[in-house]
């Protein structure tokens, strides 16, 4: 019995040798077909040498993959609304690859500086490149997205309409991009603080006497005054205004408003009227026939020409773009008779002017004006009867 467990075990063991003798053998140590070798006369590998398995038969061999080369492009250094001009903060300089499809097409920018002035037919988002569609060189080529003037109007400004003469237009001189200053003067009265009316007030005083009898109670009505000791009378008496009791002004001028710029000079349009003259009637050219007497038959008259000046444009209005709080200003004086002028600055000054308001009791206190003394004599004329210099309204016709 024992012998026969033996012998099984020894026929397992042979069996189990057998077996892996047998894959050993045909897997060519586990990886398939043994390789083939070429030695024939296509020069394909020579003899004991293994094929290249990723390469077929007949193809050219890989070409390497050449280096990304990187280049500028302008992109938005912050969010641009649509319609914003742009400025050298706006803009900034990233790498691309040279591959990238809007270098290739060649609708991306290098040069920041270009792009200074131009607008933004788009909303751009920062860090995004800026192409040529996006931008516009003037303000036409925005088409339907807005009013042309909105473009000229910086973000946190607004545009105003305001109306000048020759006088409070500095004579009509302004140009678009011209800064100025609006002068502001301001003629005040006291007025009585529950009335809101102009003082002095007026009194009907009551006649006690007649009060008590029923009869008419009120004395004519007065001008409000004031009750003072009258020493060469030693009496107190009272002391009315004037004849007519109006009250006397008091004038204040003060610069309120600095650094507003001109957007355009007369009403808007697709050509500045500001800038041109109009052009002369059809009959302001005339040919005059000169006198041909004297003259052989055979000799034309002469002809002369004779051109009259045409007239110089004159805007009636300017649009200034200025701030919010500024716009609110010009339209309180505007609606409340304050008396405006606009004062033109040199080119390219920004600076912010301190100054202070000017009246008569200040100027007298800063010794700017001295107040004369009384004399014995005066003016043959009166200085309030004297006229006063004026120009006309239209220049006068040459």
């Amino acid at each position: 019995m024992r012998v026969t467990r033996i012998i099984i075990v020894a026929l397992v063991l042979f069996i189990v040798i057998a077996v892996g003798a047998y894959f050993l053998l045909s897997g060519g140590g586990g990886g398939g077909a043994t390789p083939t070798t070429a030695g024939g006369p296509d020069g394909s590998a020579s003899a004991g040498q293994t094929a290249p398995a990723a390469q077929e038969p007949g193809l050219p061999p890989p070409t390497p993959t050449p280096a990304i080369q990187f280049v500028d492009v302008v992109a938005a250094a912050e969010d641009i609304p649509m319609g914003t001009r742009l400025t050298p903060e706006m803009l900034a300089l990233v790498r691309r690859p040279d591959s990238n499809i809007a270098v290739v097409a060649g609708v991306s920018h290098a040069d920041p500086s270009l792009l200074v002035g131009q607008f933004a037919r788009t909303d751009i988002a920062a860090g995004q490149e800026i192409l040529s569609p996006m931008l516009g060189l003037v303000a036409t080529d925005m088409g339907a997205a807005g009013s042309d003037l909105s473009l000229y109007v910086s973000q946190g400004q607004v545009a105003v309409a305001f109306p000048i003469s020759s006088f409070t237009g500095v004579a009509y001189s302004m140009r678009p991009g011209d800064l100025v200053d609006v002068v502001m003067s301001l003629t005040m009265i006291q007025v009585d603080p529950e009335f809101r009316s102009a003082l002095p007030n007026s009194s009907e005083r009551v006649d006690q006497q007649a009060l008590l009898e029923g009869q008419s109670f009120l004395f004519p009505a007065t001008g409000q005054g004031r009750l003072e000791l009258i020493p060469e009378l030693n009496l107190v008496a009272e002391i009315l205004p004037g004849t007519d009791g109006s009250p006397l002004s008091r004038q204040v001028t003060q610069l309120t408003i600095q650094r507003a710029e001109v957007l355009w000079v007369g009403s808007w349009g697709p050509t500045p009227p500001a800038l041109t003259r109009a052009a002369p009637p059809p009959e302001a050219e005339e040919s005059v026939e000169g006198d041909a007497s004297g003259l052989d038959d055979g000799i034309a008259p002469v002809q002369t020409t004779v051109r009259t000046q045409p007239t110089a444009y004159r805007p009636d209005v300017v649009i200034l773009s200025l701030s919010a709080q500024d716009a609110l200003a010009l339209k309180w004086a505007q609606e409340t008779g304050v008396h405006l002028n606009l004062a033109l600055r040199s080119q390219g000054d920004s600076s912010t002017f301190v100054t202070a308001s000017v009246s008569l009791p200040l100027s007298v206190e800063q010794s700017i004006l001295t107040i004369p003394e009384g004399g014995d004599f005066d003016l043959e004329t009166r200085f309030e009867e004297a006229p006063i210099p004026f120009l006309p309204p239209a220049p006068p016709t040459p």
